[in-house]
């Protein structure tokens, strides 16, 4: 019988082996591969049976959890939340509670400045730091207590975006200092486009106290040269710190340039402020929807040894006078980060 015209003659095939057999026997001269044996064609176009030894490609790396409980290189407890949709990441110490990387794409938002200790011998210089209960100088240490205390982690709460909240309560040791007592609460959530905080001040004792405070976040700039603030200056009143004596001057316009030290407290400005830096291409908004009434502006302006150059510290705060928190009352100060392309 003929064979099927669409199969080839079995002579053919005879043919097709045997030219199969030559090219690799051609290809592997003193045992050494001349040519990949992929690349090997018989007739028709159908390849050699022999494969390379190749490796096969490497698995892709495994999502990071949403929510990482670890210690830091000096060994402080820390939190590393990540976002399961876009990998974006926040690093949270509990020591100050502070907050000291929130990368949003391939942009740190955050600066850890050159001469921060990250090994609890003193608060961290950089991130977000807390001022709590006083900001600035006064009766107690620097800034207060809470930034230079180790803060309690409370057990995650988990949901679509991950979160992490913190609790620092009176001691023996804060009522030296400051004779109240309270209960203090911080949540950091991350969500694709922000990070969010929330920071709460409970009065549990039976008496009102008054307290003073802000978030000190350190922003990373590509340069101050290339760094404008916008927000709702124009108008307001601020204490110049660097002023000697220290100077009540009024904000000539709604956009904040820095060419010298700027320690700068925005009496009653607070809602948007957009740090808008060319050099990065990013517009970083820092909202204030509730409790933070003040903003304060501070750059140590020509300091190396702090790294004036790569940072600014745009702070929401209650700075201008103090806030009286009645037995019972709760405050509550939430503050939001969002990063997007400079438009």
């Amino acid at each position: 019988a003929r064979p099927h015209p669409r199969q080839p003659h079995r002579r053919q095939r005879a043919r097709m082996v045997a030219f199969s057999v030559l090219a690799v026997s051609l290809a592997y001269v003193g045992g050494v591969s001349r040519v990949p044996a992929s690349q090997l064609l018989v007739r028709g176009g159908a390849r050699a049976v022999m494969s390379d030894t190749e490796a096969p490609p490497a698995a892709p790396a495994p999502p990071a959890a949403p929510y990482v409980e670890g210690k830091s290189a000096e060994g402080l407890k820390t939190v590393t939340l990540t976002h399961p949709k876009n990998g974006d990441s926040a690093v949270i110490y509990t020591f100050g509670a502070c907050v000291t990387s929130y990368k949003h794409g391939d942009n740190e938002v955050l600066k850890i400045r050159p001469d921060a200790k990250l090994d609890g011998s003193k608060p961290i210089s950089g991130g977000i730091p807390f001022c709590f209960p006083q900001f600035g100088p006064g009766a107690m240490q620097q800034h207060g207590f809470a930034r230079n205390l180790d803060w309690e982690l409370l057990p995650s709460a988990g949901g679509a975006d991950p979160s992490v909240s913190l609790r620092l309560v009176d001691s023996s040791a804060t009522r030296e200092m400051w004779p109240h007592a309270f209960e203090a609460t911080y949540t950091v959530t991350l969500t694709p486009d922000a990070l969010k905080t929330q920071f709460k001040v409970l009065n549990t004792g039976d008496a009102p106290f008054t307290f003073t405070g802000a978030l000190h976040s350190y922003f990373d700039v590509s340069s101050i040269a290339n760094l404008k603030i916008t927000g709702n200056f124009k108008g307001a009143q601020f204490l110049d710190k660097t002023a000697k004596p220290p100077a009540v001057r009024v904000a000539p316009a709604d956009e904040i340039t820095i060419s010298k030290e700027t320690d700068s407290v925005y009496k009653g400005v607070s809602g948007d402020v957009v740090l808008r830096d060319s050099g990065k291409g990013t517009a970083l908004t820092i909202s204030c929807k509730q409790g933070w009434r003040d903003t304060v502006v501070w750059n140590p302006y020509g300091d190396e040894g702090m790294g004036f150059n790569s940072f600014v510290c745009a702070e929401a705060a209650v700075a201008a006078f103090p806030f009286t928190l009645q037995p019972g009352s709760e405050w509550t100060g939430l503050m939001d980060l969002e990063s997007k392309p400079l438009a």
